[in-house]
């Protein structure tokens, strides 16, 4: 199940990143795919509640790096106008997205 998740998490955030699922999965250091990686790691985490070690399999990372992205996107949730609104926007298509959400706990706070 998670390597559906995983999947279709990328192609939701590389579509609105403006990339293709490749690219994002690169080690480029662009700000831009930095940024998609660490969108996609704190929605994949905090919403399909999907294992750290999966995450960085996938994007062939260590788990630092996952911790690194989830503590970095919580600073930048809180002071970058425009990575919030990057990150609002794909959770909305993530929440839309029926195959997503079929069958899957949301681990957020309400």
């Amino acid at each position: 199940m998670s390597k559906d998740v995983l999947l279709k998490v990328c192609k939701i955030v590389s579509d609105e990143m403006g990339v293709t699922p490749k690219v994002l999965r690169s080690q480029s250091r662009k700000q831009q795919l930095v940024f998609g990686r660490m969108i996609f790691v704190i929605i994949c985490r905090n919403k399909f509640n999907i294992k750290t070690n999966d995450i960085a399999d996938y994007f062939e990372l260590t788990i630092g790096s996952i911790y690194a992205y989830l503590k970095n996107c919580t600073i930048e949730l809180k002071h970058n106008a425009v990575f919030r609104k990057d990150y609002e926007s794909i959770l909305e298509r993530i929440n839309k997205n029926k195959a997503l959400t079929k069958g899957v706990k949301s681990n957020q706070r309400r």
